[in-house]
């Protein structure tokens, strides 16, 4: 297991495929061996039954045709008659046998040459011995004549196994050969045919024809002995070895049929062997083994080949389809490393839709996101700097305004000037919120109070002309917002709303919880907003978040509505913060108020990022 956890996933995937395949391809394998190499050898065999069958065919046929041959002689008319039971004298014995039996005989042994010898036993003692013609009652003891009459009363006919040719009283002794005898009775009791045949009459055609190449067919009796001839490349210390064999493994009992292979002069053979029912003899193929494994061995090689041609492309087929596999992972990695290294603009290319293809739409998507993110954050940083460099204009030495403006309060108090007095505070506090360290939130309490400071201002400046109006619940005090936003949308109310007007001017300021948003209404008594305007203004706010969305943000302060104090951050940059801080979760709209003049509403969601949550993303990413 150790060894797998540390190889490459393009290793485990080879390895994978390879296991898979290897099932299948076994039983292939082994189905493929079942039909090309086993065959090869099965129908060699094949071809060596097919041969011995074909023999055994002719050898059943010329059996027959001698057995026909000889139940006719035995049933001819003018032999039985001969063998009737009665005496004979010399003169017309010599006449039947000159004019009715010799040239009946010789006609036979001319028009059969496949019979070599014809004898009949008599039991009539008047018919003399010839070549013939024998005295039954003279043989009548012999184990072959009691096996012959058995057979005989059995079967009506006995062909007697392979033996040495017996001679007779007055027959023509002849040399030694091993011959057939089949047995026949004549019409006539206990009288008998009998004719021998020379085994080359079965078994002369099978030297013709070689078996297969090189291989030789053979026939041999219950002896083991080899009772046809052989090919003359057969030495006689081969067909010596060859019945050797045969005799010690007890090859020719019914119960061991099968192929066989021996080794005879150094050489191995396959020997095939089936037994000649009638004959009580076998027939025998042998080839050498070298032709039966000669083309097991090419069809062994060709399987070799098939094999290793189907590794091959198995391991190229897993090579190919893990490296398109790693290839798409390879191209997730490498833009998971941009990402790390802080390249957010990667774009992996889809382009099907299985697992891998999702995560790297996922991965696409994260990084887009990422990106997203950090575009609106670092854009409201930047947009908050604005803010700062805007109230920081002008600004020599913070410290030493606060220290005069402290000093001008102690003056008011000293001379009873309660309203300078308070008037110098609210400014000094106004002054320390826009000129202190960066902050994107504060609770609705600290931005309420800044209000009252700045209406204070006002009223200093307007004759205490000013209402400031507040509806907010106490629950609702400790909610954040983004900092220096009811300021600016109060301070366009006095430059807009409240030009030329000298009566009483009235700011109200409504704020409540809805089912998922904080709702802050801010209205005057002013001269109010068109609906002209209120669309145009729309439009602008529009315009402007579609561009902040595709262009990076501008160092330089946006020209806005004029104040008095100058360049104000105006309607339109708290807009564009509330976009960056919000994204398209916020509402920013305009109306009549029931006052008489503008309304402006905004909807926040009431849960927003915190002001912890995008330093620690800030500070992580500077980190990148």
């Amino acid at each position: 297991m150790g060894i797998i956890k540390k190889m490459h996933y393009k290793s485990k995937l080879i390895l994978c495929y390879l296991v898979l395949v290897s099932f299948p391809l076994i039983l292939c394998l082994v189905l493929l061996y079942q039909s090309i190499v086993k065959p090869v050898r099965e129908n060699a065999v094949s071809a060596i039954d097919q041969r011995l069958d074909q023999e055994l065919n002719t050898i059943n046929s010329k059996i027959e045709k001698i057995r026909n041959v000889s139940y006719l002689v035995s049933t001819n008319t003018v032999i039985n008659k001969f063998f009737v039971p009665k005496f004979y004298g010399d003169l017309e014995l010599i006449e039947i046998l000159n004019n009715d039996i010799s040239p009946l005989l010789s006609w036979l042994e001319a028009s059969s040459p496949e019979i070599s010898y014809y004898h009949f036993f008599t039991n009539n003692p008047s018919i003399p011995e010839t070549q013939y013609l024998h005295q039954y009652n003279d043989y009548r003891s012999e184990p072959w004549m009691q096996e012959m009459e058995h057979s005989i009363f059995d079967k009506g006919f006995y062909l007697e196994p392979c033996h040495i040719n017996r001679s007779y009283s007055y027959g023509y002794g002849g040399e030694e050969q091993m011959v057939y005898s089949l047995f026949y009775p004549l019409l006539t009791s206990n009288n008998f045919l009998e004719v021998c045949i020379k085994p080359s009459v079965f078994f002369e055609d099978m030297k013709t024809i070689p078996a297969m190449e090189s291989g030789f067919v053979a026939a041999v009796n219950s002896d083991g002995k080899i009772i046809s001839d052989l090919p003359a490349e057969v030495t006689a210390d081969f067909r010596h070895s060859l019945e050797e064999r045969l005799m010690e493994g007890d090859c020719l009992s019914d119960s061991n049929k099968g192929p066989f292979l021996v080794s005879l002069a150094q050489t191995e053979y396959l020997i095939s062997i089936k037994q000649i029912g009638s004959l009580d003899s076998w027939i025998l193929c042998a080839v050498p083994g070298a032709e039966i494994d000669g083309p097991v061995l090419k069809a062994q090689q060709l399987f070799t080949l098939v094999i290793l041609a189907a590794a091959i492309g198995i391991v190229l087929l897993s090579y190919l389809l893990s490296t398109l596999l790693i290839r798409k992972i390879n191209t997730i990695i490498d833009a998971v490393h941009k990402i790390q290294e802080g390249d957010f603009h990667v774009a992996i290319p889809v382009n099907g839709e299985d697992e891998i293809d999702q995560l790297a739409t996922d991965i696409n998507y994260m990084s887009f996101k990422i990106n997203e993110l950090i575009n609106r954050v670092y854009k409201a940083r930047m947009l908050q700097k604005e803010t700062e460099l805007s109230a920081l204009q002008a600004q020599i030495n913070p410290h030493f305004l606060f220290n005069i403006l402290d000093t001008f309060k102690m003056i008011a108090i000293i001379h009873d000037l309660d309203d300078f007095s308070d008037s110098i505070a609210a400014l000094g506090n106004l002054m320390r919120y826009n000129i202190s360290p960066a902050s994107y939130h504060c609770t609705l309490e600290h931005e309420l109070q800044i209000i009252r400071d700045y209406i204070n201002i006002q009223n200093l400046l307007l004759n205490n002309r000013v209402t400031l109006l507040l509806s907010v619940p106490d629950n609702l005090l400790r909610f954040e917002i983004p900092n220096f936003i009811l300021q600016p949308i109060i301070e366009n109310s006095f430059v807009h709303g409240f030009e030329n007007k000298l009566s009483e001017l009235i700011i109200k300021v409504t704020i409540y919880r809805g089912d998922s948003s904080i709702i802050i209404k801010i209205e005057d008594n002013g001269t109010g907003i068109s609906a002209e305007q209120q669309q145009m203004l729309t439009a602008a706010m529009k315009k402007s978040t579609e561009t902040l969305e595709v262009e990076p943000l501008s160092l330089e302060p946006q020209e806005n509505e004029s104040s008095r104090s100058g360049k104000s951050i105006g309607i339109l940059n708290v807009n564009l913060r509330l976009f960056l801080l919000y994204g398209r979760h916020y509402s920013f709209t305009f109306s009549s108020s029931d006052l008489g003049g503008a309304c402006n509403t905004i909807s926040l969601p009431v849960s927003i990022p915190t002001k912890e949550q995008e330093e620690n993303f800030l500070n992580e990413r500077s980190k990148l």
